[in-house]
C-alpha cells in the first residue's frame, strides 16, 4: 500500500486549524501542572498538531497525519523543533509573558535558514530527507497559566541577520581561549573546554554558550498596538515571495476572509541591512 505523503501542509495550514479550535486548546492544557517544561512540551504538541491539521484528532490519528506531514519531529538537545516534508524547519518557544522577556535559544544562535551542514543538528534531522537548505519558521506562543494566550509566527529571513555575524561571535570567543597560556584546551563543539584545570587534574570547564533574542512580541509590537483587550492572539509576518508561492493561498485567503482574519502588506526592515525594507505580508486574528 502506497502512503500518501502530504508536503502541501504549512504556516498557512497552521494558522487555519488555530482559529478553528480557538475554544478549545486542551492540547495546551493537557498535562501541565504549572510546570514550565510540561508547558512547554504541551505548546509543542499543539503546534505539531495544527501543522499536521489534526487538532482534537485521537491519537492513532495524530500519530498518522504526523507521520505524513513531518520528516523529522525533533528532539531535547538538538534544533530544530520539527521539519515539514519538503517544508520549513520549526522552532518553538514558550513564553509565561510577553513583556521583557527574551527568547533563550541556548548554544544555537538565531537563524535565517537552516543548513544541513550545521553541526548542531543530529544525523536524523540531516538525513531524514534530501535537502540542503530549509526556511527558518519560528513559533513563538505565551501560555499564561494552562491557556494559549499569544502566538507569533515568525520566518528567520525577517528575524534573523546572516549566520557569518553570530558566527563571528562565537569564534573571536574561540581564537580568545586559545590565546590563554597555561590551558589544556579539548575538542569540543561547545565554545571551549578547559581540562585539567586543579592540581590533581580532575577538574574540567565547559565553556557554553547562551544566546537569547527579543521576542518578536517585542520587536514587531508597533504592528498590533492597536489590538487591545482580547483572550486570544494570533500574529504571523511571512516573507511576500514566501507567501505568494504557497499553493493554499486563495483557499486560505477565502476562509480569513469568512472567519474574521486580517492578511495585510507590510514592510518590515531587513536584519542583514535595517535601511532597506522587506516586503511581507502581516496576519492577524484576535478574539
Amino acid at each position: 500500500m502506497r502512503i500518501r505523503i502530504n508536503m502541501s501542509n504549512n504556516v498557512l495550514t497552521a494558522i487555519k486549524a488555530i482559529v478553528n479550535n480557538r475554544k478549545n486548546l486542551q492540547e495546551v492544557q493537557d498535562g501541565v501542572q504549572n510546570r514550565a517544561n510540561q508547558m512547554g512540551e504541551a505548546l509543542e504538541g499543539f503546534i505539531k498538531n495544527a501543522f499536521a491539521n489534526c487538532l482534537g484528532a485521537d491519537q492513532r490519528t495524530i500519530n498518522r497525519e504526523q507521520s505524513l506531514t513531518f520528516s523529522y519531529l525533533g528532539n531535547s538537545n538538538n534544533p530544530p523543533d520539527a521539519m515539514l516534508r519538503g517544508g520549513d524547519a520549526i522552532e518553538i518557544k514558550k513564553l509565561a509573558t510577553i513583556g521583557t522577556t527574551q527568547l533563550q535559544l541556548n548554544s544555537s544562535y538565531p537563524k535565517n535558514k537552516l543548513h544541513a551542514d550545521n553541526p548542531k543538528i543530529c544525523a536524523q534531522c540531516r538525513d531524514c530527507e534530501n535537502w540542503d537548505e530549509k526556511d527558518m519558521l519560528y513559533v513563538v506562543g505565551q501560555v499564561n497559566g494552562t491557556e494559549l494566550h499569544n502566538i507569533f509566527f515568525v520566518y528567520g529571513d525577517l528575524y534573523c541577520d546572516a549566520p557569518n555575524v553570530y558566527e563571528h561571535v562565537e569564534n573571536v570567543i574561540k581564537e580568545g581561549l586559545k590565546s590563554l597560556d597555561s590551558v589544556e584546551l579539548a575538542e569540543t563543539k561547545e565554545l571551549g573546554r578547559v581540562n585539567k584545570v586543579d592540581h590533581l587534574e580532575i577538574s574540567d570547564l565547559r565553556v557554553r554558550g547562551m544566546w537569547l533574542i527579543r521576542t518578536p512580541f517585542q520587536l514587531y509590537s508597533y504592528l498590533t498596538e492597536e489590538i487591545q483587550n482580547y483572550t486570544f492572539k494570533l500574529v504571523a509576518l511571512i516573507p511576500l515571495n514566501k507567501y505568494l508561492a504557497f499553493p493554499n493561498r486563495e483557499e486560505f485567503e477565502d476562509f480569513c476572509y469568512e472567519n474574521g482574519v486580517t492578511i495585510a502588506n507590510e514592510e518590515i526592515p531587513d536584519p542583514q541591512n535595517p535601511a532597506n525594507l522587506l516586503e511581507a505580508k502581516l496576519i492577524t486574528y484576535y478574539c
